[in-house]
């Protein structure tokens, strides 16, 4: 990208852990017009103190403009036909203004997507709120599951977006893996595929933990920023289940000092009723996340300690507590004193798996 004049700097928002500040400093971009997005899908935008952190300061260090993707502005947004799988795929008009695309991210299990970061700036995060809806609803798909990615119908939508997209050579990639400190443990550049598929491998090796077997409780901690509300913190209660008894129970921490979040996987779980059908009925942005809730709740139960109202998770048929002890009392006093026990302290992003 050197000879490169207008440059597109992409980068994630508040709700992902990736050290942007960290990766902006090294860019070398003097004498280019740069543009720095936050690609925040569906997301809020960042508050103040929230875009200085992403930033590092008030302003990228290498200057510019910043400006933040609303997918539901069709005035932003530039179509590109459609996937084989029918998403209809619009895009920010930014990355056709641009010659060329710094893509910073960061890569972790994802529940549905495999793994996040790569591919996922253009789709979901850069994309239309239509393009965003008809994608995630390959997320009911049973194949479209945390650590796959060969025959995951969201990723490989996700992929055929991208090919589509076909920018290939005016797109450098950083693709980090982060430590449990969030820390970077290393970092991938270059071509944004070989970079993502390198980042996946290392990501397996630091994210994924082995397990000795299943455990009949699991407690599973939300740290920033996932645990800003219940839709992002839903992610830790989904990382987990694989190292859950059928019968089992898992209790939730988190803050979610912003709420539920984004609303609709929660109203239509709290309506009641036969979800399933409502969603086969009409999908809308979210209902995945009200489909993987009801059928982990068909096998466990599901506990909660947040700052939410009690009355909030009953709703949802989320046992709500007010203090961790007292979940894990309710726990073992359900399934039994010697009953086994799994802490995942950083449920978003630790995958435990049981070696049998």
């Amino acid at each position: 990208l050197s000879k490169r004049h207008k440059i597109l700097v992409v980068i994630n928002d508040h709700t992902r852990p990736t050290p942007t500040a960290a990766v902006l400093r090294a860019l070398d971009l003097k004498g280019k017009e740069v543009t720095t997005i936050v690609a925040s899908g569906t997301h809020r935008a960042p508050s103040e103190r929230e875009l200085e952190t992403l930033l590092g300061g008030p302003v990228p260090p290498y200057g510019g403009r910043v400006i933040f993707h609303d997918p539901r502005d069709n005035s932003q947004l530039k179509s590109m036909g459609r996937t084989s799988r029918g998403t209809e795929l619009q895009f920010n008009e930014h990355l056709f203004h641009a010659e060329g695309i710094i893509v910073v991210g960061s890569v972790e299990p994802h529940y549905f997507a495999g793994f996040t970061g790569g591919r996922k700036f253009l789709l979901p995060a850069l994309a239309g709120y239509k393009s965003i809806e008809m994608n995630h609803s390959l997320a009911l798909d049973e194949s479209s599951s945390i650590l796959k990615l060969e025959g995951n119908p969201v990723h490989e939508d996700f992929m055929e977006a991208l090919e589509i997209f076909d920018r290939y050579e005016d797109i450098f990639s950083i693709q980090l893996v982060l430590n449990r400190d969030h820390q970077v443990s290393c970092s991938l550049s270059g071509h944004i595929v070989d970079s993502f598929n390198g980042a996946v491998e290392r990501a397996k090796e630091t994210y994924v933990a082995s397990v000795e077997s299943k455990a009949d409780v699991v407690i599973a901690v939300a740290t920033p920023p996932m645990d800003l509300d219940l839709y992002q913190a839903q992610k830790a209660i989904e990382n987990v289940k694989l190292a859950l008894k059928d019968q089992g129970v898992v209790i939730l921490v988190s803050p979610c000092p912003d709420g539920i979040g984004i609303r609709t996987f929660y109203d239509l779980l709290a309506a009641g009723g036969d979800v399933m059908k409502k969603i086969k009925a009409g999908y809308r942005l979210g209902y995945h996340k009200a489909a993987k809730l009801v059928e982990l709740e068909r096998r466990a139960k599901l506990f909660a300690v947040t700052n939410l109202q009690p009355e909030t998770l009953n709703a949802i048929s989320i046992a709500p507590y007010k203090d961790i002890q007292s979940a894990f009392d309710a726990a073992t006093k359900l399934k039994g004193d010697n009953s086994r026990v799994l802490v995942a302290l950083d449920g978003c992003l630790t995958v435990p798996l049981p070696r049998n």
